[in-house]
């Protein structure tokens, strides 16, 4: 009978890291890539590395590091003005609004 395997391939490692930890928060993750990338129409980035670090006991720790890089959508472009006093406004100094145009000619008439 043959002794039990403990060696590790890449898949065995994934899957058994953390109890499956890993693997749910890759999915996660994607699930949470696909969104914005449903929502913006635009690519995205999964990464997936692993620091090795041989501890005082001879021991490897790895400590996983999982990102992902969202599509970001574009909020559009906002059109302001700088008032006199140099502070941005939605209203253009320059134009005058038509109440006080209304106003100005009813003082012209009277």
């Amino acid at each position: 009978m043959a002794a039990p395997r403990n060696e590790l391939n890449f898949p065995e490692f994934i899957q058994s890291f953390r109890r499956g930890e890993l693997l749910d928060e890759g999915n996660q993750k994607l699930n949470e890539l696909m969104e914005a990338i449903g929502q913006t129409g635009a690519g995205g980035k999964l990464s997936l590395t692993f620091d090795f670090k041989v501890n005082k006991a001879g021991q490897i720790e790895i400590t996983p590091n999982l990102t992902i890089k969202k599509p970001a959508r574009a909020l559009g472009t906002g059109i302001y003005f700088v008032s006199d006093d140099n502070r941005l406004t939605r209203r253009d100094p320059r134009q005058m609004d038509i109440e006080d145009e209304i106003e100005r000619r009813r003082s012209m008439d009277a």
